[in-house]
C-alpha cells in the first residue's frame, strides 16, 4: 500500500544559480506490457471522468505529445562494482539535443514516495559536447570535472555525504534513450502534476561496443509538477490525484507500482543487477 505525501520541509523546487534542489513526489508504475494504443484508450477515459473522481481536475496534453515525443538520453554514472545501483540512488547526465542538459543526483525515495533531485545545469561548449555525444570521452571528462570540484555545490557531493560513495570512482554504466510521451494534470486550471509514459531502450555501456543489447524498459511516472505553486502544493487533492491515477492503471491493466528506479530496471533488464 503506498502512502504518497508532499514533502513537508524545504520549498518543492529551489534554484541558485546552475544549481537546482527538487523534491520529487512520484510513483512509477511498470507498463512493459502495454501497448500505447490500450495505454492512450485509458488516458482518454481519465480525460473525460478524471473531474468527476478528484473535483477540480482536469488533463491537458501539448499538440503532438502522442506522435512526437522528445528523446531524452540518460547516462548512469557508478562505481566499478556499483555501489549506486544497489542503493535506489542514481547520479546521471540527462540531456535532449535541442533543450537541455544536466548532472543529477536523486536520492532513494523515502517512505512517501519522495525523492531529493540535485541538478547542476550545463551551460555553453559544456552542454553542446553533452548534447551532441552525452556518453562520448569528451562528454564524460566534463562530467568526471565537475565530480571532482570542491568549490561550489554540485550532484557528487550529495551522493558522497549521504552514501560515502567516493563521487571521483564513478564511470560511465548504463545508457538510456527515453521517448517520453506526456500529459499534465490541473486543478481549479493550475499546474499540479507532470506525467508520462516513458519508452526507454538501454544499453550496458561496461561492455564493448560490438557486445552491447538495446532492452526495452517502460513505465508510467506520476509526479508533482517541478515548478507547482505553493497553495497547489498544499491542495490534498494532489495526492488524491496521485492515488486515484496509480489505482485506475494497476486495476485496469493488471500492472503494478514499482519502487524501482529506471536505472534499477534497466540494470535487471540488462542482466547487471547480478554482477
Amino acid at each position: 500500500m503506498i502512502d504518497p505525501r508532499m514533502p513537508e520541509s524545504d520549498a518543492v523546487y529551489r534554484r541558485a544559480g546552475d544549481f537546482v534542489v527538487f523534491q520529487q513526489l512520484a510513483v512509477k508504475i511498470e507498463m512493459d506490457e502495454v501497448d500505447n494504443e490500450d495505454y492512450y484508450r485509458w488516458l482518454d477515459d481519465m480525460t473525460a471522468t478524471v473531474g468527476d473522481l478528484v473535483p477540480g481536475a482536469q488533463i491537458a496534453e501539448k499538440e503532438g505529445a502522442r506522435h512526437s515525443p522528445p528523446l531524452n538520453t540518460a547516462i548512469y554514472y557508478d562505481t566499478e562494482d556499483l555501489r549506486i545501483l544497489r542503493t535506489g540512488a542514481l547520479l546521471r547526465t540527462s540531456c535532449n539535443k535541442i533543450t537541455h542538459a544536466f548532472c543529477a543526483f536523486k536520492a532513494a525515495q523515502d517512505e512517501h514516495n519522495v525523492r531529493r533531485d540535485h541538478r547542476y545545469v550545463f551551460d555553453g561548449e559544456e552542454k553542446a559536447t553533452i548534447q551532441a555525444a552525452p556518453d562520448s570521452p569528451e562528454a564524460v571528462a566534463i562530467v568526471q570535472r565537475l565530480l571532482a570540484r570542491d568549490d561550489i555545490d554540485h550532484p557528487g557531493l550529495f551522493l558522497e555525504r549521504e552514501y560515502g560513495i567516493p563521487r571521483t570512482e564513478l564511470l560511465p554504466t548504463v545508457r538510456l534513450d527515453d521517448y517520453r510521451y506526456t500529459f499534465f494534470v490541473w486543478l481549479d486550471e493550475r499546474d499540479a502534476l507532470r506525467c508520462s509514459i516513458d519508452r526507454a531502450f538501454v544499453s550496458n555501456l561496461r561492455l564493448p561496443p560490438e557486445e552491447r543489447v538495446t532492452r526495452p524498459v517502460s513505465e508510467v511516472e506520476l509526479a508533482i509538477y517541478p515548478r507547482i505553486s505553493e497553495e497547489i502544493a498544499q491542495d490534498p487533492r494532489v495526492v488524491q490525484l496521485i492515488k486515484v491515477l496509480s489505482s485506475e492503471l494497476c486495476e485496469r491493466f493488471d500492472t503494478r507500482i514499482t519502487s524501482d528506479i529506471k536505472y534499477q530496471r534497466a540494470a535487471t533488464a540488462l542482466g547487471m543487477r547480478e554482477s
